[in-house]
This record gives structure tokens, C-alpha cells and sequence, in this order.
């Protein structure tokens, strides 16, 4: 039963991660020049300008 808790707390923590990371790379641009893969809709979304 305990674990079940731990299983789905490590969900929510790893699901917040996940967003957050798309979130700011959402924002910025690539360093590089040559490069910067498409991004799909989902993520556009989470733009904030």
C-alpha cells in the first residue's frame, strides 16, 4: 500500500518536471545556429509572448 503512495507522489513530482522543462525550452531559442528541432503544437502552447 505504501508503495502504491510513493508510486503515484513520484508521478506528480516527475509529471511537474516534465512540464517545467518543456515550459522554458518553449521560451527560449537555440544557442546554435545551425540547429533548432521543430516543436510540436502541444508545446507551443506553453509560450508566454
Amino acid at each position: 500500500m505504501k508503495s502504491e503512495k510513493s508510486k503515484n507522489s513520484m508521478k506528480k513530482v516527475g509529471k511537474a518536471v516534465v512540464l517545467r522543462v518543456a515550459e522554458h525550452y518553449a521560451n527560449v531559442t537555440c544557442p546554435l545556429v545551425v540547429y533548432q528541432p521543430k516543436m510540436p503544437e502541444s508545446v507551443k502552447r506553453l509560450r508566454k509572448f
